[in-house]
C-alpha cells in the first residue's frame, strides 16, 4: 500500500512538474515555429518524376486520360504545398500527431506504417486534408480547437480512409464525367451530382474511421465531439467576455455606450440545408455513427494514450501560432481576440502584447483608409478585410468587433497608443514596442491632426474642482516689484485655458493625462509633433515620406544588389472544355526563365542573392526556412494591397534576412501564357524593409514565349532596377 501511494505521489510531481515547465514556456515571450532538422525525402522529389513513376501502369485503363491528369496535377500541387513554406517540418506539433498516428497504427497494422505521411500546415482553417498519395496535412487551426487526443485521432482515421480507397482520384473522375456531359445537365446539376458523390465519401470515411479507432483503447465516446469543433468552428477556440477595461486605465475610460449590452446566441442548428455544400450536415455525420459509438463498451478506452499534458501544450502553441497567423491574414480582430483570450493566463507574455498592438494599429490603419463610415476595404482581386458586419459575429466576440465598429479612426489612434506604449515601458528593450509606438504617435499627429494641447493634462473632475473654487495664494511678506493689474484679457485666457476641455465630449480628450507628466512620453509626442523621425524604423513615416512617382515606369533605381527568389510560370491550353495547364512545359520554362534572369543580371554587373527552393537537398532547411520567410512576406504584402499605412507582422523575421542576404530589395517575376502566343510578364520589385513597390511592370502581348522575347523583358526590368538616373 506505501509502495502504491509512494508511487503515486511520484508520477503526481512529474506531472506537476510538467505542467509548471510547460506553462513556463508561455509565461513571459514566445518564439514563433520553425523547421528544423533535415528535409524528408518527399520534399526532395521531382513532381515530374513522380508522375511518370505514378502512370506507368494506366495502359488499357478505360479511365487511363482522367487519372492521368489528376495524378500529374495531384502531384505538381503538393511539391507546390510542401516547397511554399507553409508546412512545418520536425516541429512539436508534427512529432505529436506523428504519435497518435503511431498509436492508429499499432493496432490497425493494415495501414502500413509506410504508406502515408502527416504534415502541419501554418492555416487557421479548422481543417484536415489527405492526398491519395498518403500524404495528411493537419492545419494548426485545427490543433487549436481540439478537446482532447481521441478526438485528433478520430480525425487522423477519418483521413486515413480517404487514402486507402483513393476517393481523390474517384471523385475527379466522376467530376470529369459531368463535366463532359455538359450538353445533358444544367450547371446546378452538375453541381448537385458532384456533391452528392463528395457526401457520399464523408460518410464512408466517418462510419469506416470509427472501425479504427475500435480497435485502439481510445475512447469511442470522445470522439463524438469532433463533431462539434466541425459545427463551431467559425468559432474562437474559447469565449471568454470582452472586458473594455482591457484597453483601459485610470484615465482612459471608453464609454458605456460603445459596449454592447448583449451578444448574439451562438446557432445551435446542425441540420442545415447541405443540398449546396461538398459535406453532409454535421446532423447527418453523428446519425452515421451514433449508434455504433453506443454499442462499444468504454471498458479500458482512455481521451489520451501519447499524454494529456503533451496535448495541451501543443494545443497552446497551436494557439500562440494561431495569433501570428491572422495577422498575416489580415484578420486582426481574430488576432486581438486570440491574444486577449490567452493574456488572461499569461498576462506578462510580451508577444501576446505585441499582438494586440500590432491588431489595434492595423484596425485603425484599415479604419482610416476607408470611405465614408464602412470600415470594409477592397484591397486587390479577390482580397478583402472587414471589421464591420459585427452583427453577423456571434458570441462573445461580438462585443469586440462592435466596439471596432463604433470606434472612429482618431480614438482607436489614442487608445492603441496607450496601450503599446505602456507595453513598451514594461518591455524597454523591445524594439518592435518602440517602433510601433513612434508609429502611432506620427499617426496621431500627421494623420489625426491631435496634438499635445489637443489633450487634458488634468481630469474632469480636476477641472471643474478648479472652476468652481478658486484658491488665492497668500499675499507675499516683501514685493519685489509693483503688481502688475491682471487685464480683461488675461483673465479671458485663464478662463478658456481652465474649461477648454470640460465640455468636450470626445473621452480620449482624458486619455493622456496620466502619460503626459511622464517626460519620455511628451519628448516622444513633440518630437513627431515637430515632424521628426525618432528612431529609425518609424514605419508609418517612412512609408509618408515614400509616395510613388506619378508614373515610374521610366524611372532608374540605381539598386546595387537584390534577392531572386524562384519566377513563377504557368503555360496553359484553351479549349471548349476549359483551361488545362501544361505542368512538364510550364516546368521547363520557369527553370529556363531563371536562367535568363541570372544572366542579364551578370550582364549588367547587377549583384543579387538566389532564394530559392529548387533542387533542395535534404540538409537545406536553412534555405527552407528562409523562402518561408520571403514567401509569408510577400503573402502578406499582397493582402495589404495599396494600403502601406499597415505594419507587417513580418518584420521581424525579414530584418534578418535582410541582414544576412546584405539587401532590402527582393525581385519577383513570372510569366502566364496562353496557347503558346498569348503572354502576360510580371515583373515587381519591393523594399523589404517598408514594404514599398519600387517597380511594378505588367507586359501583355501577343507573341510565342521565345528565349528573345523572355530575355527582353526581363533585360529591361533589371536595367531600370541597376541604371541610376
Amino acid at each position: 500500500m506505501k509502495k502504491a501511494l509512494l508511487k503515486f505521489a511520484i508520477l503526481g510531481l512529474i506531472s506537476c512538474c510538467f505542467q509548471q515547465s510547460a506553462t513556463a514556456q508561455f509565461n513571459s515571450d514566445y518564439t514563433p515555429l520553425k523547421s528544423s532538422g533535415t528535409l524528408p525525402e518527399v520534399f526532395l522529389r521531382s513532381p515530374r518524376i513522380e508522375s511518370e513513376a505514378d502512370t506507368k501502369g494506366l495502359a488499357g485503363d478505360e479511365n487511363a486520360v482522367e487519372k492521368k491528369e489528376f495524378i500529374t496535377g495531384n502531384n505538381y500541387f503538393i511539391n507546390r504545398l510542401l516547397l511554399s513554406g507553409e508546412v512545418l517540418v520536425n516541429d512539436p506539433l508534427t512529432k505529436y500527431v506523428n504519435k497518435v498516428a503511431a498509436k492508429l497504427i499499432e493496432k490497425n497494422p493494415k495501414l502500413g506504417t509506410g504508406s502515408f505521411q502527416i504534415f502541419v500546415t501554418k492555416s487557421p482553417e479548422v481543417n484536415a486534408y489527405a492526398f491519395d498519395k498518403g500524404y495528411i496535412f493537419i492545419n494548426i487551426g485545427l490543433l487549436a480547437q481540439l478537446e482532447n487526443e481521441a478526438q485528433l485521432a478520430y480525425i487522423l482515421s477519418h483521413e486515413l480512409i480517404h487514402i486507402n480507397k483513393k476517393h481523390s482520384v474517384t471523385e475527379y473522375i466522376e467530376n470529369k464525367k459531368y463535366q463532359n456531359s455538359y450538353d445533358q445537365y444544367d450547371a446546378e446539376e452538375q453541381t448537385l451530382a458532384r456533391y452528392r458523390f463528395s457526401k457520399e465519401q464523408e460518410r464512408d470515411a466517418d462510419v469506416e474511421g470509427l472501425d479504427i479507432i475500435k480497435n485502439t483503447n481510445y475512447s469511442a465516446k470522445a470522439v463524438m465531439g469532433a463533431f462539434d469543433v466541425m459545427q463551431y468552428s467559425y468559432l474562437p477556440f474559447e469565449l471568454p467576455e470582452f472586458k473594455k477595461s482591457f484597453l483601459e486605465d485610470d484615465y482612459l475610460k471608453i464609454p458605456d455606450t460603445l459596449n454592447l449590452k448583449k451578444t448574439s446566441a451562438i446557432k445551435t442548428n446542425d441540420d442545415y440545408d447541405d443540398s449546396k455544400s461538398s459535406h453532409p450536415n454535421i446532423r447527418k455525420r453523428r446519425l452515421s455513427i451514433e449508434d455504433d459509438v453506443k454499442e462499444i463498451a468504454e471498458t479500458g478506452r482512455k481521451r489520451y494514450l501519447v499524454s494529456e499534458d503533451e496535448f495541451k501544450t501543443i494545443r497552446e502553441i497551436s494557439r500562440f501560432e494561431l495569433c501570428r497567423i491572422y495577422l498575416l491574414k489580415r484578420d486582426y480582430i481574430n488576432a486581438i481576440y486570440a491574444g486577449y483570450i490567452l493574456l488572461q493566463k499569461y498576462p506578462d507574455n510580451v508577444y501576446l502584447k505585441k499582438i494586440v498592438g500590432k491588431g489595434l494599429y492595423n484596425v485603425m490603419a484599415s479604419k482610416e483608409t476607408s470611405s465614408g463610415s464602412s470600415t470594409k476595404i477592397s484591397i486587390g482581386s479577390n482580397v478583402s478585410y472587414s471589421v464591420d458586419n459585427y452583427d453577423k459575429i456571434e458570441g462573445a466576440s461580438q462585443r469586440l468587433y462592435y466596439l471596432f465598429d463604433q470606434l472612429s479612426s482618431k480614438e482607436l489612434n489614442v487608445i492603441a497608443l496607450s496601450y503599446v506604449y505602456k507595453a513598451s515601458q514594461k518591455y524597454p528593450s523591445d524594439n518592435v514596442l518602440s517602433d510601433l509606438t513612434d508609429s502611432l504617435f506620427s499617426y496621431l499627429v500627421n494623420t489625426n491632426k491631435l496634438y499635445p494641447d489637443s489633450f487634458s493634462k488634468k481630469t474632469l473632475k480636476e477641472l471643474t474642482d478648479t472652476t468652481a473654487k478658486k484658491v488665492v495664494p497668500e499675499p507675499a511678506e516683501e514685493a519685489t516689484e509693483e503688481p502688475v493689474e491682471e487685464s480683461k484679457y488675461t483673465q479671458i485666457k485663464k478662463i478658456i485655458s481652465d474649461t477648454k476641455f470640460q465640455d468636450d465630449a470626445e473621452f480620449i480628450t482624458y486619455a493622456f493625462v496620466g502619460l503626459m507628466k511622464e517626460d519620455d512620453f511628451m519628448k516622444r509626442f513633440k518630437k513627431a509633433t515637430n515632424g521628426k523621425k525618432y528612431g529609425s524604423e518609424d514605419e508609418y513615416v517612412q512609408s509618408k515620406n515614400h509616395k510613388k512617382k506619378a508614373d515610374p515606369k521610366d524611372e532608374l533605381l540605381g539598386i546595387e544588389k537584390i534577392i531572386f527568389i524562384d519566377p513563377f510560370y504557368q503555360r496553359t491550353k484553351e479549349t471548349a472544355k476549359g483551361v488545362k495547364v501544361k505542368y512538364e512545359e510550364s516546368e521547363d520554362q520557369k527553370i529556363k526563365l531563371a536562367d535568363i534572369q541570372k544572366k542579364c543580371a551578370d550582364k549588367l554587373h547587377l549583384n543579387y542573392e538566389s532564394v530559392s527552393n529548387s533542387n533542395l537537398t535534404a540538409n537545406d532547411i536553412e534555405r527552407y526556412n528562409e523562402c518561408g520567410v520571403i514567401n509569408e512576406w510577400i503573402a502578406e504584402r499582397f493582402k495589404h494591397g495599396s494600403n502601406d499605412d499597415e505594419v507587417m507582422e513580418c518584420s521581424e523575421g525579414i530584418k534578418e534576412l535582410i541582414k544576412k542576404k546584405g539587401t532590402k530589395y527582393v525581385a519577383m517575376n513570372g510569366v502566364y501564357n496562353v496557347n503558346k502566343n498569348q503572354n502576360a510578364y510580371l515583373f515587381i520589385l519591393f523594399n523589404l524593409e517598408t514594404g514599398k513597390t519600387m517597380r511594378f511592370e505588367l507586359v501583355i502581348t501577343r507573341a510565342k514565349d521565345s528565349n528573345d522575347l523572355l530575355n527582353s523583358y526581363v533585360y529591361n526590368s533589371l536595367f531600370h532596377v541597376v541604371k541610376k538616373d
